[in-house]
């Protein structure tokens, strides 16, 4: 079994303190130990209207990555949050979600602890080429939680699931991973602060989606990129059970990479159903 980090608990008056969003956290919760903070938010959602909720657990049992990975941390370890977003309207879109809570993540870490973290496509945080944390973005299409089952319908809300490891030690990651994989603690000289990272997540996110009408695709786009790894890298890419090889000349906002093959061509990788192998 894993061991309990440091005695710093999450608190609810202590992330609130100062906060002053618009939008995200306008209510909050945080719980000792959840199956999974994304599960409990869709709970939420069942139960009404929830625009802006902000789900907080110490310890997870069954949180899940992307493509059904599990996400695995010691209790107390990591910020593990699940923001629900109504989106009645159609403005916002999973692929327009996932470049902001990306960038609101890394410059989240940044103000909080002053690590320079940057995006690996499509969901990850890195730091010194190591994952930091994850994204994870499910959509329905109702308040009582209806799973989108045909082309013409549009989601009506968004779980946005954040994961960001703040006070792990190498012997914490499990061993396959401990040479891939990293935490702020790792990467800060001085004490990181679980509070602090939480408190500036929430400010970031609201930062993009308390004032829609002041950003647009382009410039969402051009702050995903000068904080993503550099384009122009060589990559390797699973998708349909086919490996791809080649150097990534995009990003699409509309969620997909374009990538010049070794073999010749270029290809549009949809992020919904392709994996990263290795990166150069």
């Amino acid at each position: 079994m894993l061991p309990s980090m440091s005695p710093e608990r999450l608190q609810l008056e202590q992330i609130t303190e100062g906060l002053a969003t618009r939008r995200v956290g306008r209510r909050i919760e945080i719980h000792n130990t959840v199956d999974s903070t994304n599960r409990l938010a869709w709970q939420r959602v069942s139960e009404g209207e929830c625009d802006g909720l902000a789900v907080f657990a110490e310890h997870q049992t069954a949180g899940c990555g992307r493509l059904g990975r599990r996400w695995e941390s010691p209790r107390g370890a990591s910020v593990m949050m699940s923001l629900v977003l109504h989106d009645p309207a159609g403005s916002l879109g999973g692929d327009v979600l996932s470049l902001l809570s990306a960038v609101s993540a890394v410059d989240a870490v940044d103000a909080a602890t002053g690590v320079t973290a940057e995006i690996r496509w499509p969901n990850d945080l890195v730091a010194d080429g190591r994952k930091l944390g994850g994204i994870l973005i499910e959509s329905r299409l109702g308040k009582r939680g209806e799973t989108n089952s045909g082309e013409n319908h549009r989601p009506e809300v968004y779980v946005v699931g954040i994961g960001i490891n703040c006070l792990q030690h190498r012997n914490h990651f499990p061993a396959e991973l401990r040479s891939s994989a990293t935490s702020l603690d790792l990467e800060c000289p001085h004490q990181v602060s679980r509070t602090e990272v939480a408190r500036n997540l929430l400010r970031e996110l609201d930062g993009w989606l308390a004032n829609p009408e002041r950003w647009d695709a382009a410039d969402l786009k051009n702050a995903w990129v000068r904080r993503a790894l550099a384009l122009g890298q060589w990559i390797r890419l699973r998708q349909d059970g086919e490996e791809f090889c080649g150097q990534v000349l995009d990003v699409d906002p509309a969620g997909g990479l374009v990538v010049q093959l070794d073999r010749g061509g270029r290809r549009f990788f949809d992020a919904s159903s392709t994996s990263v192998v290795n990166h150069a």
